[in-house]
């Protein structure tokens, strides 16, 4: 793939499935075609307009775009939506989308505009783009920030560049609020008030790390070197999602960074890490930090660092410090 191409994460090949799943659509050889696209990090948006061409050719329904995208949920938006949901208002939340969606959608132009009543995002596409497209693009970003605040507050009104048609008032059914057609860019008009409304994963210590990592991968995309230093950014980046799905094997890991397993170990080994010890400093250091905060319990200490059991999180914090998580909470509390 040339790396000048407009292009998204290959994670939003998942709604595709499941939709094809939700609506019962057998379609084996898309469904082929989608399970060979999502062994690459990321999809041409051409290539992409093309499957849901070809959805679309299975179930011609109105407004087909905006019913893929309302099955879409923030972790399709890799780390870009684990930091938007470690923010802690859908404002704060937007100011950093805006920020890194060079990480999600590449060939869009953001711009936000602030009124009395309303904070306007209105992206220039790159070209013209298609109604399935169109549609797909506007609706995702209103299921993003709806799933955010876990709302179904509208907006106050949206405008698309393409045509009026006969089907336009299941537009506005299905996104709440006026369409207006023929416009020169995508748009979405929120409610200011929805700005100040909280998010209720929000995660301070998570979304500094997030951050970090965003702001990291973003500079990586802006440079041409793929040096090892940029891998293990990478990687230590996806075991910060994978512990907080509670995945952390290899294979996984590996698979959504892009690598065949056996590239991904080799990378490692010739540079003098192995896996096993990369997670576990990722884990020590986390576990040090968690433990300095006194609302956790050592249980959810274990969770957010990707342990099933609380006896694998003591047993492996032992062999880290030579103590246990409640004795070293115990040194911290005598130190202050």
């Amino acid at each position: 793939m040339n790396s000048n191409d407009p292009h998204l994460p290959s994670s939003f090949l998942d709604p595709l499935i499941c939709y094809l799943d939700i609506r019962g659509l057998d379609a084996p050889a898309l469904r082929a075609d989608i399970a060979a696209l999502s062994q690459d990090p990321r999809i041409n948006t051409t290539a992409f307009t093309d499957l849901l061409n070809r959805i679309y050719q299975l179930e011609p329904v109105p407004a087909l775009g905006m019913r893929i995208a309302a099955v879409t949920k923030p972790e399709h938006f890799g780390v870009v939506g684990y930091l938007l949901t470690s923010c802690s208002t859908l404002g704060q939340a937007l100011i950093r989308y805006g920020r890194f969606q060079a990480l999600v959608f590449t060939g869009l132009n953001a711009v936000v505009r602030k009124s009395r009543n309303a904070v306007s995002h209105r992206w220039n596409l790159s070209d013209q783009g298609t109604h399935l497209s169109c549609e797909y693009s506007v609706a995702i970003f209103v299921n993003l920030y709806q799933s955010l605040i876990g709302k179904k507050i509208p907006p106050v009104s949206v405008g698309v560049p393409i045509s009026k048609n006969k089907d336009y008032k299941i537009y506005e059914a299905l996104l709440g609020c006026p369409v207006e057609f023929d416009c020169s860019c995508l748009r979405v008009d929120i409610p200011a008030q929805a700005m100040l409304m909280t998010i209720s994963s929000s995660d301070a210590y998570l979304l500094k790390l997030f951050d970090e990592q965003a702001q990291s991968m973003l500079g990586q995309t802006k440079a041409t070197s793929d040096s090892f230093d940029q891998f293990l950014k990478q990687l230590q980046q996806q075991l910060l999602i994978a512990m907080k799905d509670g995945d952390t094997s290899a294979n996984t890991v590996a698979s959504q960074m892009g690598f065949a397993l056996r590239t991904f170990y080799r990378n490692l080994s010739n540079h003098g890490y192995s896996y096993r010890s990369v997670l576990a400093n990722s884990r020590r250091q986390l576990a040090k930090r968690y433990l300095a905060d006194p609302a956790l319990s050592p249980s959810e200490v274990a969770l957010l660092l990707g342990y099933s059991e609380q006896s694998a999180f003591i047993r492996a914090f032992k062999g880290w410090m030579g103590m246990t998580p409640g004795e070293y909470r115990r040194t911290l509390t005598r130190n202050t």
